[in-house]
């Protein structure tokens, strides 16, 4: 299993758990969120799964929709920018927000129709002080002859709901990985160009991980 697949099925466990963090009472803890939502997005791809494959536009819309109330995308796209965040216009913030989320989106969906029923999760205890804020959602991918895949999800309280600002995967942090990608690509052309390269599906980013199998 090559660094890219590792950080698909990543995404796969991430992307999962947007199907049921808003209907979740807030003093829910943030595992218990998580692990309600992988089952239920295991049952709506086992139910439209043929239908997902036939018309990957249709799907794409539905992680879309999922993406947005669970993912903090805002803090996650300021995080990723950095500096580049502090001295950007409001409309490049908004445009950046909106292609580095259909960029995932585009990169990583189809993951979900090839994968979704190949893998187990094993979830870790969360230990985290009362009235906590913030809190690491540790995680393992079961994998039949193979090396498990530790995933952690950094998660925090936004208007009483648990959100994913970044996730880990073998200890490498995305928001790390996209901060200097990105940060490259501006230096070399400048934010708007990389942004537009984003909106036009022409720019592509694949994460590493530390280790190979």
């Amino acid at each position: 299993m090559n660094t890219t697949r590792k950080w698909l099925g990543g995404l796969i466990c991430a992307l999962a758990f947007s199907f049921s963090v808003q209907a979740a009472p807030p003093p829910a803890a943030p595992d218990d969120t998580l692990k309600a939502a992988v089952n239920q997005l295991q049952e709506l791809l086992q139910k439209n799964h043929d239908q997902y494959q036939a018309d990957k536009n249709s799907f794409y819309k539905a992680v879309n929709d999922a993406v947005v109330p669970i993912f903090d995308v805002p803090y996650i796209s300021q995080l990723v920018l950095a500096r580049n965040w502090r001295t950007a216009t409001p409309d490049q913030r908004s445009r950046f927000q909106a292609a580095f989320k259909d960029m995932l989106i585009r990169s990583y969906a189809n993951a979900l129709l090839e994968y979704y029923s190949s893998v187990k999760v094993d979830w870790q205890p969360v230990h985290m002080d009362a009235g906590a804020t913030d809190a690491t959602v540790n995680s393992r991918l079961l994998r039949d002859g193979k090396q498990p895949i530790a995933i952690g999800f950094s998660v925090h309280l936004v208007n009483d709901a648990w959100r994913i600002y970044d996730i880990s995967i073998e200890n490498i942090s995305l928001v790390t990985n996209f901060r200097a990608q990105f940060n490259s690509e501006i230096k070399k052309t400048g934010l708007d160009d990389v942004i537009h390269r984003m909106e036009s599906g022409q720019y592509t980013t694949k994460p590493k991980t530390g280790s190979q199998d």
